[in-house]
């Protein structure tokens, strides 16, 4: 079928962080997107940080300081440079190799708010009020079912569909794609305070022989006190607990109820885990919450989940505009999975510790905290994983240390500050690490942008390197111990259509 004969060429279904990331990256590439949001818009949730990763993906897409903008605006100081392993200070972020070597504590209302806005401007079109009621597929595609605010039903016909609509997600179940798992066994509760942060530093975050405590702002004036009441975690609560339930758990785990006299909201969550089998069906993916719920230890659910609707987003764009074979699909549930599966685990090892507090845990959660995290190379390692900057992904060519990891931020030359600033409107990127001059050199494909460094490049994990190919998502997928003129064209099958090809879809895009 030819493209116009379809409403669209991709409906992403949720309009949450993972949906408008996805449809981001897919406008961006040129695709037709249409967001299907059964909200009337943003809602309060639990979410409320952004971690290094993600906001070096946003810094890729030109989108980082607006949303940094944003937090700093309604926090005064967001940043925190400390951070939580399985409940338990401090992790230090400065060790990181990144622009962003902290946590932004910002609410996830506002993210997606600010992605709402980019979306927009790139011309995303988010309808509001349409739940998904129905999804059939065919050799061509498939039709999205839904009904809008005034209960009208309607359809539309798209070459793709992604389910991003939550842990009840209507793609999921219309699909039949197995959910297996297990309902909450413990619970934490949210007290969202209108007070300031008592404390001087954005994380706080305690354990003893009642409980588990926490406390983060949430914006200026609004504090998010978190509490695992040993007396009460296993209590099974169908509904969180009232307010003054809430406040005589702070009181008996974190020995105050620091004098709050007004609640914006209390919410509960707990140590649920469901993961779906397959990330696609056909012309249709999940991501986000409707591939797994979890546990939110160390605030990395959303983080994740941006970062699968990144690695879907810009591959369905490509695809959907003729710029890149259909096979390079496949490669989504290739790389994520494995990731999701990775995290889960992550999760389990800190819920593992966080939800005990006899005597024995406590003495290993008290090593753990002064003997285990305080190790430069114990902090590195986990700061990296719950960021998601140890994701590697297959690559080619000389085999090196930074070889299908995303490329560290080091300078470059031209109008960009960094690598990670290479690939703005979510091209390749073919880099020279050598320090020619390539402002008089071809790119040997229409696709494929050319960047060098101001000089040799001086970083350990570049070792012995002379170029490296980038995907639109800043990993290395490709590495040589040569110059640019050691790159093959041939070995793009799977990542891009032939040249020829590629220049009837940059001509269709523009």
């Amino acid at each position: 079928m030819n493209r116009q004969q379809y409403d669209a060429d991709i409906v992403v279904v949720g309009a949450g962080p993972s949906g408008l990331v996805c449809a981001y990256e897919a406008v961006l590439a040129g695709a037709r997107v249409v967001n299907l949001e059964k909200r009337s818009g943003p809602t309060w949730s639990r979410a409320g940080t952004l971690y290094p990763r993600v906001l070096e993906i946003f810094r890729s897409r030109g989108v980082a300081q607006r949303l940094l903008d944003r937090a700093f605006e309604i926090q005064g100081d967001p940043i925190s440079r400390f951070g939580v392993w399985g409940g338990m200070q401090p992790l230090n972020y400065t060790a990181l190799d990144t622009p962003y070597p902290y946590v932004v504590m910002m609410p996830q209302i506002e993210t997606e708010k600010v992605l709402g806005e980019c979306l927009a401007e790139i011309g995303g079109d988010v309808r509001l009020q349409h739940e998904v009621t129905g999804l059939t597929q065919d050799a061509d595609g498939v039709t999205v079912d839904f009904i809008d605010g005034d209960g009208v039903s309607g359809s539309l016909r798209a070459r793709y569909v992604v389910g991003a609509d939550g842990r009840q997600s209507s793609v999921r179940n219309i699909l039949g794609v197995a959910f297996p798992g297990h309902e909450a066994q413990r619970i934490a509760v949210n007290v969202d305070a209108n007070i300031e942060l008592p404390f001087d530093h954005p994380t706080n975050s305690f354990f003893n022989d009642i409980g588990w405590g926490m406390a983060y702002p949430l914006r200026k004036g609004l504090t998010r006190f978190v509490v695992i009441d040993k007396k009460t975690m296993d209590d099974g609560r169908p509904t969180p607990p009232d307010a003054d339930a809430a406040l005589e758990m702070l009181r008996r785990v974190h020995g105050t109820d620091y004098g709050i006299t007004s609640i914006h909201q209390i919410t509960q969550f707990g140590d649920a885990t469901y993961c779906a089998e397959r990330l696609r069906v056909g012309w249709a993916f999940l991501v986000g919450e409707s591939v797994r719920v979890h546990y939110p230890a160390s605030g990395i659910g959303m983080q994740f989940c941006i970062q699968d609707a990144f690695n879907l987003g810009w591959k369905l764009g490509k695809v959907a505009t003729g710029q890149s074979p259909a096979a390079l699909l496949d490669s989504f549930e290739e790389e994520r999975l494995p990731e999701i599966h990775r995290m889960l685990d992550m999760i389990r090892q800190q819920t593992a510790l966080q939800f005990r507090f006899d005597e024995e845990a406590n003495a290993l959660k008290t090593y753990f905290r002064d003997k285990l995290l305080p190790l430069p190379d114990v902090n590195r390692m986990l700061c990296e994983d719950l960021s998601g900057l140890s994701a590697r992904y297959a690559s080619s060519g000389v085999e090196s240390a930074v070889s299908g990891l995303r490329m560290p931020p080091i300078p470059v030359a031209g109008e960009y500050e960094t690598a990670l600033d290479l690939s703005t409107q979510g091209q390749f990127v073919l880099l020279d690490l050598t320090g020619a001059d390539v402002s008089r050199m071809t790119s040997p494909h229409p696709q494929i942008a050319l960047a060098g460094t101001i000089g040799p490049a001086d970083h350990p994990a570049l070792a012995g390197l002379g170029c490296v190919f980038l995907r639109p998502d800043g990993h290395v997928a490709w590495t040589s111990s040569e110059g640019l003129g050691s790159f093959d064209v041939e070995m793009l099958d799977g990542w891009l259509l032939p040249e020829d090809a590629s220049r009837t879809a940059v001509a269709r895009r523009s």
